[in-house]
């Protein structure tokens, strides 16, 4: 599986659970191998964000002790 398939994939799998629970959230590292992380997905997280705010969702994110934490929550409209 090329590593635009398996981010591709990681994707669909969280909007999924984002549109049945509402929100989710992906956290990633810089220190990748080192630690278990996933260095695809730290590589290539702007590109990853970029995917599910063009699906609709509301993305934001922040780094604490050098792990970016990405919250992608589905959008409710208020009246």
């Amino acid at each position: 599986m090329s590593v635009q398939e398996k981010l591709q994939k990681r994707i669909q799998s969280i909007s999924e659970y984002v549109e049945k629970n509402g929100r989710s959230h992906l956290a990633v590292c810089s220190s990748a191998p080192s630690f278990g992380w996933d260095a695809d997905e730290w590589h290539h997280r702007h590109a990853m964000m970029e995917a599910w705010r063009k699906r609709g969702y509301q993305v934001s994110s922040k780094t604490n002790h050098g792990v970016l934490d990405i919250n992608i929550i589905k959008p409710i409209t208020l009246t």
